[in-house]
């Protein structure tokens, strides 16, 4: 790894006869494309956000309508089960277990 890093430095750096004024020119042109390429990242950035919005409008909407969903359908399962209670309550309070109903004969012991 240091050898590759070496290497970078050597390139890098300027030659011992290298014009100033194109050194310059070089790490200002490095520069501003840096600047161009963290504003590019920048706009897409805010763009993707602009654009996630309304799916997260969307999805809040689904999960609120699933929230309404299961909060009926609990209110439901409790109406049902109070009207079973109910009904199995007047089924027994009409039909007293000591009580038998029909008819009967009564058999010889012989």
């Amino acid at each position: 790894m240091m050898i590759y890093i070496r290497q970078w430095q050597q390139k890098m750096k300027p030659q011992p006869g290298a014009n100033p004024l194109m050194v310059l020119l070089s790490w200002l042109l490095l520069g501003i494309m840096l600047v161009v390429a963290l504003g590019l990242g920048l706009i897409f950035l805010l763009v993707g956000w602009i654009l996630l919005l309304p799916l997260l409008w969307r999805k809040r909407r689904q999960i609120k309508q699933m929230w309404q969903f299961n909060k009926a359908a609990q209110q439901a399962q409790r109406e049902a089960r109070q009207r079973h209670e109910q009904h199995r309550q007047q089924a027994a309070d009409r039909n007293d277990s000591s009580v038998i109903d029909g008819e009967y004969k009564v058999k010889d012991d012989d």
